[in-house]
């Protein structure tokens, strides 16, 4: 039963990363960004796609061992928060990510910060991960997440119902291991 399961989340992320590929929209209707691997540039002259930057930087705390756990741990922590814990799961988030996804997360983190509303709703997101797989036909670093989350709260949050979402997320490599540094929502 385990292994049928398996087969039909695998599937399910395929059918869905060929249909965002396809739909050339992004899912809020609005033309697609350029790919990651089309508007990439090597960090330093002479940089390889897949090698590590040679340049000082803020390197993640506690980088995975491979893309997909970095991938996998990176989306358990975007989706698992309360309103109370927020602006550390995001910190967190930032601290184990590098480039545009750390620069996301101190920036939601901000916002997290001011924002009254979580609070008042006492909102929470709690979820799973349901299935991982590299994006087929886009550069090797590029992964489909499939989610399902429970959004709840007070008022207009108490009968939320549960959704899968997915999200597209980059992997680079970075001093001891594997980190996310694009995290993009799609559904």
């Amino acid at each position: 039963m385990r292994r049928a399961t398996r087969g039909l989340t695998i599937a399910t992320v395929t059918v869905a990363g060929s249909l965002l590929a396809g739909c050339g929209l992004a899912a809020d209707g609005s033309p697609p960004a350029e790919s990651a691997s089309s508007s990439r540039t090597p960090t330093s002259p002479g940089e390889r796609e897949g090698t590590v930057p040679s340049r000082p930087q803020a390197w993640p705390i506690a980088p995975a061992g491979s893309p997909r756990i970095a991938v996998e741990r990176f989306a358990d922590g975007y989706i698992n928060w309360s309103y109370r814990t927020l602006t550390a799961d995001q910190q967190r988030l930032a601290a184990s990510a590098v480039g545009e996804a750390r620069a996301s997360e101190l920036q939601a983190r901000q916002q997290s910060e001011r924002d009254s509303v979580l609070a008042r709703g006492r909102v929470f997101n709690t979820g799973t991960v349901i299935a991982l797989a590299q994006v087929n036909g886009s550069a090797r670093d590029v992964w489909a997440c499939v989610t399902r989350e429970q959004t709840g709260g007070e008022g207009e949050y108490a009968a939320l119902a549960a959704a899968y979402h997915v999200a597209l997320a980059t992997v680079q490599r970075v001093p001891g291991g594997w980190a996310v540094s694009s995290w993009q929502p799609e559904l």
